[in-house]
């Protein structure tokens, strides 16, 4: 199978810098800074290897969209705000850190502002961690009495289907009721446990606290 043929850097530069996926963490790190980093702290921060981390800054400076300053050690890199498509790219990273917010803001008002009967609303799982890939879910848990919850949980997903079309993702939603929290917990279920490690609450209080207040109620 032939080789694609490289395209033109002047008609489009911006194969060149984001033609790898270190161009593209090493650039976000350095715009979302704002000023100069270390080749260490730019490593840290995008979660890059060394060399990894070399390759995107080598490219990206030859490219203009990054300048380097000192010697040795004392070598510092940053955003050239003085790059042609600069503007652009600010632009970009500024609206990919807003989508997430975005997203969240669906999914927190999604079982409407004023809703009695739901005691938690929160995202878990990869999403949650930040360890998602193309195709996986948007985990959605709720926690609400029994004989409200499938009628919150149908409202959140049908909330969901015009945003989750246009911001691009797929809502899994999971309901729990006051008995589930309660057997989930008492079990040390590994899901549950899962869950609560990395639940980012958008609605009402976090699940082990229900949990909690449940066993409180038991013992009384």
């Amino acid at each position: 199978m032939a080789r694609s043929a490289p395209l033109s850097a002047m008609r489009v530069p911006l194969d060149t810098v984001f033609g790898v996926d270190s161009n593209i963490r090493v650039l976000r790190v350095l715009v979302t800074h704002g000023g100069p980093l270390s080749s260490s702290d730019i490593a840290r921060r995008a979660t890059l290897s060394k060399t990894g981390t070399r390759q995107g800054l080598i490219s990206l400076e030859e490219c203009g969209a990054i300048v380097t300053e000192g010697s040795g050690y004392s070598r510092l890199h940053r955003f050239n705000r003085d790059y042609y498509l600069a503007p652009q790219i600010e632009a970009l990273f500024a609206a990919e850190s807003v989508r997430f917010e975005t997203v969240l803001d669906a999914v927190r008002l999604s079982a409407g502002e004023r809703t009695p009967d739901l005691s938690s609303l929160f995202v878990y799982g990869s999403v949650a961690r930040g360890e998602d890939r193309l195709g996986s879910d948007l985990d959605i848990g709720l926690v609400a009495g029994k004989e409200t919850l499938a009628g919150i949980v149908e409202k959140v997903r049908e909330n969901l289907r015009e945003s989750s079309r246009s911001l691009g993702f797929t809502p899994s939603v999971v309901g729990l009721d006051l008995d589930d929290v309660s057997r989930l917990d008492r079990d040390r279920d590994p899901w549950w446990n899962s869950m609560l490690a990395d639940a980012i609450v958008l609605q009402g209080r976090r699940p082990e606290d229900i949990a909690a207040q449940v066993r409180e109620r038991g013992d009384g």
